[in-house]
């Protein structure tokens, strides 16, 4: 009398199950990283791209001084370690223009425009004048800035 069978009178339903028991928990150690890896580095940038997204566009809604146009590259914007050394993030928008104002006017129309940051602070701009002459005639380059730093990281891996 045999109690056992051999191994090769094993049905071949019961030899196939192993590698479906492999397969599912790797697939299920795979879908765990991935949600971890999402959860922990990937929602935190999504959350400062959404900061830097109405801060961009709370600065494309300022009104433009008199005789000045926004030029082709508009309104940009950026998030990450912009100053400074490390761990905490910085917030910079920044507007292409193009003016027949004087260089003293469109600094002196910036000085008194103020944009709320991304926590509610202040910002003030910082204007750059490009010296040379613009390709279009009778205009004038014009970067406008505003910078909003120092904050909060997270595990945004942008910031560190």
């Amino acid at each position: 009398m045999v109690l056992t069978q051999p191994a090769s009178e094993m049905s071949p339903r019961q030899r196939s199950r192993w590698p479906l028991y492999v397969s599912l928990v790797l697939l299920s150690f795979i879908v765990a990283s991935v949600t971890a890896f999402v959860l922990v580095f990937k929602v935190p940038e999504w959350r400062n791209n959404e900061k830097l997204a109405r801060l961009e566009e709370r600065v494309s809604m300022l009104p433009l001084p008199p005789d000045t146009e926004s030029a082709s590259l508009g309104v940009q914007g950026t998030v990450g370690l912009q100053s400074g050394n490390s761990n905490h993030c910085d917030y910079l928008v920044r507007m292409s223009l193009e003016t027949r104002l004087s260089e003293s006017e469109i600094v002196r129309y910036y000085e008194t425009v103020k944009v709320k940051g991304v926590e509610g602070r202040e910002l003030d701009a910082q204007v750059f004048i490009n010296p040379g002459p613009s390709w279009r005639s009778g205009y004038k380059d014009v970067i406008v800035e505003f910078f909003d730093g120092g904050h909060e990281p997270g595990y945004d891996i942008r910031c560190h």
